[in-house]
């Protein structure tokens, strides 16, 4: 009995496949290309801004990086001038 349920079932899946019109039609194609222009208005600009973001990231890192180290020659000219002066205040 359950082979002749068997043979049932994969004779009603065969006919469902088989019966099913296989063309493309032009609705189809049009509703495939609006669902994905839809879908890329979704998720460009994301990429775009996620993208955009990520770099001025990393710039501003840079900035941040070159304006520590540009403190700290800062420091180091202050301490020399400090010095300069102070030898020249003693010697005179």
């Amino acid at each position: 009995m359950k082979t002749m349920e068997r043979e049932l079932l994969l004779q009603g899946v065969d006919e469902f496949f088989i019966a099913k019109d296989e063309s493309v039609t032009l609705s189809l194609v049009i509703t495939i290309v609006g669902v994905i222009i839809f879908i890329l208005f979704l998720f460009v600009p994301k990429i775009y801004f996620s993208n955009n973001i990520y770099s001025n990231s990393v710039q501003i890192q840079q900035l941040k990086k070159e304006y520590l180290s540009l403190m700290d020659e800062n420091k180091i000219l202050k301490n020399k001038i400090a010095i300069l002066k102070y030898k020249n205040g003693v010697t005179h």
